[in-house]
């Protein structure tokens, strides 16, 4: 009985829509008729259609990213190696919060509890609970200032539990970081390097202010420049950077990571021309050389199985296709740094180029430059932090909504390519430009070339590519054949006597060639003369 009362509900319900569909159709034809020219009505909507309508006008709209924000705390991306940007134990701030999964973050957790109540200043009971009350309340109070610094709104947390986090996140750093300088390296990998992990700086100068507030004895204390002294430390010990911060002049960081890139701004990214003008009596004369030079390795059939004339090889094939425009004037394709056997089988010297504050030194590991023929690099010493800490500056710069330079990001882009095989590691090596603490000069290398995964650098733009100068100052140099010419005679190997008596006649036939030109030149004017 129910089904067939249902069945006559429902064909009662289908016998009304059909009723109402016929009624409005012979509606819309009378319309139509009254109308006479007028035109036709849109065809009825498609079930998809209609759905689609309801998505789109049911979808809560986006909320905006504080553009006032110099530099957000955001997520670094999903297409990439997450490895990087992970903290390992240490979780700090809403984007990687506790996971019920690992025990190593109940640990943390509770060590981040035993930190606050270290910090209270209350000797019983009652203080502590009113003096807990009061900071909870002063962090709910930041709380929207806290969120305009992430690039997602947490919508899921409550404003009680995002003052908690700020709170036990913020004593914690505190603890490390202001009250007493301890140096773990487990807090440099997951708070100082990594772009997630990180909470507001002005959350740390709240809770000084706070426990001062309370009587807490170190009001001499500046909480910038305890933090900024132990990110030096930590730059200076790796042999990062040697730069000082006047922090009276500068802006404040907005986090950690922030503060750690402030001290990585090259110093004075020069023009760099770095090429040597060759007068124009000597172009003759550089051009029978290198022809010379030429018949010399096809004398000795060096050019196939000869590693560093085939580098020279690949610098030739590339070389026209490094060029800002092309001949009708319209942009070439990105510009790309050749690798560190190509710069050296070209004639480019390679210099580990000193990290310090006297003159001509460098400041940091950005400070690149061309000198002439030579290519001064500061020393590079890799590690995995290594790889982790450049990947979230990279991150900082692609993120931030105000940052309007790509200094670190520029570098490892030169990095990755310089490089980018075991031979350049072993190069770049014995040259004193780069120290690696890992496995083998593969892992160097595979590190150094995924530096810049999914990045987009403006290369031809010189407030973004602080480096565009210094390569095309390298790229005219490996145009040049007459330096490579130079370079495979300085690279070549004497080993037998068959290559000392080609080098001997390649010497002497120059000198013929030299000698011929001269007489036929004095013979040429005698001519005329007479």
């Amino acid at each position: 009985m129910d089904v067939e009362a249902g069945q006559r509900s429902s064909n009662g319900q289908a016998d009304f829509a059909e009723s109402q569909m016929t009624v409005s159709s012979s509606f819309i034809d009378q319309g139509q008729q009254s109308s006479g020219a007028a035109a036709a009505p849109p065809p009825p909507l498609e079930e998809g259609d209609d759905s689609l309508i309801t998505e789109i006008l049911t979808i809560i709209p986006v909320t905006l990213l504080d553009t006032s924000v110099s530099c957000l705390i955001s997520w670094a991306g999903d297409g990439i190696d997450r490895g990087h940007y992970i903290p390992g134990l240490v979780r700090i701030g809403p984007l990687h919060r506790q996971d019920p999964s690992q025990r190593s973050a109940d640990w943390v957790e509770q060590v981040k509890k035993d930190v606050l109540r270290g910090l209270l200043m209350s000797h019983d009971e009652a203080g502590r609970r009113e003096e807990l009350r009061s900071y909870l309340e002063a962090m709910e109070g930041m709380e929207a200032d806290a969120r305009r610094c992430y690039n997602r709104t947490f919508s899921l947390m409550t404003s009680k539990e995002f003052a908690r986090m700020l709170l036990l996140d913020g004593c914690f750093l505190y603890s490390r970081f202001v009250s007493c300088s301890v140096d773990d390296i487990t807090v440099d990998r997951d708070i100082i390097f990594l772009l997630e992990n990180q909470i507001p700086f002005f959350v740390l100068e709240e809770i000084h202010r706070l426990l001062i507030a309370r009587g807490r004895p170190d009001v001499s204390v500046v909480v910038l420049d305890k933090v900024a002294s132990r990110v030096e430390q930590v730059l200076r010990c790796n042999g990062y950077s040697s730069t000082t911060l006047d922090h009276t002049s500068s802006p404040p960081p907005c986090h950690l990571l922030h503060l750690l890139y402030m001290y990585f701004i090259p110093a004075g990214a020069g023009t760099g021309s770095g090429t040597v003008q060759v007068p124009v009596c000597w172009r003759t004369v550089t051009h029978c050389f290198s022809t010379s030079v030429m018949l010399l390795k096809r004398m000795l059939g060096v050019g196939h199985t000869n590693n560093t004339s085939s580098s020279s090889n690949n610098t030739n094939s590339n070389s026209s296709n490094n060029t800002n425009t092309t001949s009708s004037g319209v942009p070439a394709p990105q510009v790309h740094w050749r690798t560190a056997t190509q710069y050296y089988a070209a004639g480019v010297r390679l210099v580990k180029r000193k990290l310090g504050n006297g003159e001509g030194e460098a400041r940091s590991i950005l400070d690149v430059e061309v000198r002439g023929e030579t290519l001064h690099a500061p020393c590079l010493t890799v590690d995995n932090n290594t790889f982790r800490m450049l990947r979230n500056m990279v991150a900082l710069e692609q993120k931030s909504l105000q940052q309007r330079t790509s200094h670190v990001t520029a570098y490892c882009l030169f990095m990755s390519q310089l490089a980018s095989t075991e031979k350049d590691v072993e190069l770049l090596i014995t040259k004193g430009i780069i120290v690696h603490l890992l496995h083998s000069n593969k892992d160097v290398a595979t590190g150094l070339a995924g530096l810049c995964d999914g990045v987009v650098l403006n290369a031809y733009d010189p407030d973004l590519c602080y480096l565009r100068h210094q390569q095309e100052a390298l790229e005219k140099l490996c145009r040049s054949s007459w330096r490579k010419s130079k370079a495979w005679l300085r690279h070549i190997k004497c080993d037998n006597r068959l290559k000392m008596l080609a080098v001997v006649a390649a010497v002497v036939i120059f000198i013929a060639t030299l000698l011929q030109l001269l007489f036929a030149g004095l013979g040429y004017g005698n001519g005329k003369g007479h």
